[in-house]
């Protein structure tokens, strides 16, 4: 995100425009001045450029002034002062609405000094005071005044000055309209940084929530009303073009600042001083353009989001694949599993979802992360750059992502090459495949099918004589690709140890096509668990390549039992045992998740 946020800087590095003269201390502004802010609605905010230098905040003051006002008043008595609909004339404009005689909205200048007066307080300064704090909650911080800015500002007021008493005319202000006029002009001239400015967009986009204090700072009723008027209003007689091609609530102001909201993602700020002909920053509106079009940030842009896109994350030691290990392995997967890490996604990833996902990533510092999509309905192309620039973090940190993807819900412009992220159809596969990985890097020579086979509990765990008697009963059986070893709904059919190849457990799915639930590899078994199940097979097993088992029928367990039960209860205990390991891992992995 950091590198995005550079490079799209580096783009739009244009120089049209002209800064505010009007205003002595903005024409003194150095026009060359720059920063871009985004924070995320979980309070991690990333800059680029002059993000902590300070300016005042002019209109951008406007929409919090009018969310403390319905705060104070509520919704119905700011309405009877104040409407709601879009001007399409300049911010400075003295004029009110014909039809009723109040100012069109609170993001041009009349409206705006309305909303101060409507602030609760007994004189102008108790006010401001209100107004100061306020803006602090947004932003996370004591903030103050630039006096220089005020004094500047106050002496040049003319045309504001203009309005306030027209407004005082027309009966909407009711008090002295030089004290809301002096309230009004000092809140325009509180300092901010681009910082401070993203975190109060951030504070809107998260229902009114401070992402980084957690304080509640408006109700959601009122951010969805202050919202709302952002969006038809605050970027003045440029809104309708704003809003169709940007497509996010947004407020600008003359010193060169501009807020946008994404809501329930993040909230971005931008500052360059030269402004466009509509009094808009003309930097900031070209980068605006460019991120919202990059990141689909359009709020029309259809998908859902949920706060975290990050189900579960657990490490890899905490999910042990079915594959039987050697001692040895097993001893080298104790050591370094639990730096390897799992991430079950959820929801449809938009870009604030995998921006988390890669922050969650890179600050874990995993070996080997394995992205599990499966609960993913559908990844946003900003999302997928985002999540392709986290496999390049990786890999220069001699990691790798791995992806658990069977709906292919997630497209990579490298498949076919050596490039590729490896891909699997079920979470057990990916771990196999990790599992494998860290046994290359840290464990000497891979494990032999053969030695697969022999770690099976249940030829393993048996003494010498009793191995010998199921050597003689086991059948090797050779299954084609496609072919289906064992159907749902059939009786207990013994158990079968894959000596080579690959199979898949399905069971049909709601619309009766079949989910895969497990891919299953050389020393793996299938079959047993029928045994706690009234000897029905609930799932079918196909094989996915050419199989070669080992196969210990129900036939010859019952001539085993019956004939030889000392060699039976060595057999029973060996089965039993890996039962019980099979329900650990599934208990340790849904605590892990939990």
């Amino acid at each position: 995100m950091q590198q995005y946020l550079q490079d799209i800087a580096d783009r739009c590095g244009g120089t049209a425009g002209e800064v505010a003269s009007y205003i002595p201390e903005l024409a003194a502004a150095d026009p060359d001045r720059f920063a871009l802010a985004l924070a995320t609605v979980d309070g991690h905010v990333y800059t680029v450029g002059d993000a902590e230098v300070r300016y005042s905040i002019q209109s951008i003051s406007k929409p919090f002034t009018y969310a403390l006002a319905l705060a104070d008043q509520g919704a119905e008595a700011v309405a009877e002062k104040v409407d709601v609909e879009p001007s399409g004339e300049a911010f400075n404009e003295i004029s009110l609405a014909a039809q009723t005689g109040r100012p069109r909205n609170p993001m041009i200048n009349a409206g705006a000094i309305t909303a101060a007066s409507l602030v609760r307080g007994a004189t102008g300064e108790e006010r401001f005071n209100r107004v100061l704090e306020w803006y602090g909650a947004f932003a996370g911080r004591d903030l103050d005044v630039d006096e220089g800015v005020y004094g500047s500002e106050l002496g040049t007021a003319h045309r504001n000055r203009a309005i306030a008493h027209m407004l005082r005319e027309y009966e909407i202000l009711e008090g002295d309209p030089e004290e809301t006029l002096a309230q009004y002009i000092r809140q325009c001239a509180i300092a901010v940084d681009t910082r401070d400015l993203a975190l109060m967009a951030a504070t809107l986009a998260n229902g009114g929530v401070q992402p980084v204090t957690g304080e509640r700072v408006l109700e959601t009723g009122s951010v969805e009303r202050v919202l709302s008027v952002m969006a038809t209003c605050g970027m003045y007689d440029a809104a309708g073009d704003w809003i169709s091609t940007v497509g996010m609530p947004a407020k600008s102001g003359v010193s060169g600042g501009i807020i946008a909201v994404l809501p329930g993602q993040v909230g971005v700020a931008v500052f360059s001083p030269r402004l466009d002909a509509h009094g808009n920053s003309a930097r900031g509106v070209q980068l605006c353009e460019r991120m919202s079009r990059d990141m689909e940030m359009h709020l029309m842009h259809v998908g859902r989001s949920s706060h975290t896109a990050v189900r579960a994350s657990y490490p890899l030691s905490h999910l042990a694949s079915r594959r039987r290990r050697p001692d040895a392995d097993q001893a080298v997967l104790a050591e370094h599993a639990e730096r390897s890490r799992v991430y079950e996604l959820h929801g449809d990833l938009l870009f604030a979802g995998a921006e988390r996902v890669v922050r969650a990533v890179v600050d874990d510092e995993p070996e080997l992360a394995v992205v599990d999509l499966r609960r993913v309905d559908d990844v946003a192309e900003v999302a997928g750059v985002t999540l392709l620039g986290l496999r390049a973090l990786l890999r220069e940190a001699d990691s790798e992502a791995v992806v658990v993807d069977p709906q292919g819900v997630l497209p990579d412009p490298d498949a076919g090459t050596e490039l590729a992220t490896p891909r699997f159809d079920d979470l057990d596969a990916a771990v196999r495949w990790c599992e494998d990985e860290l046994l290359r890097r840290h464990g000497g020579a891979p494990t032999t099918e053969q030695q697969l086979v022999d770690e099976h509990p249940l030829l393993r765990d048996l003494s010498a004589g009793a191995r010998a008697v199921l050597d003689g009963e086991l059948e090797r059986l050779e299954v084609e690709e496609g072919s289906v070893v064992l159907e749902a709904g059939g009786g207990f059919a013994g158990v079968h140890v894959i000596v080579s190849g690959e199979a898949v457990a399905t069971v049909d799915g709601p619309d009766g096509e079949p989910v895969r639930l497990v891919t299953m590899s050389p020393g793996t078994s299938f079959g047993e668990l029928a045994l706690g199940t009234g000897d029905v097979q609930e799932t079918c097993i196909r094989a996915a390549t050419d199989l070669v088992l080992l196969r210990l029928s129900s036939e010859a367990i019952e001539r085993v039992t019956r004939e030889r039960p000392d060699v039976a209860l060595e057999m029973w205990q060996a089965m039993t045992r890996d039962g019980y390991r099979v329900a650990d891992r599934a208990l340790r992995a849904g605590l892990s998740r939990g």
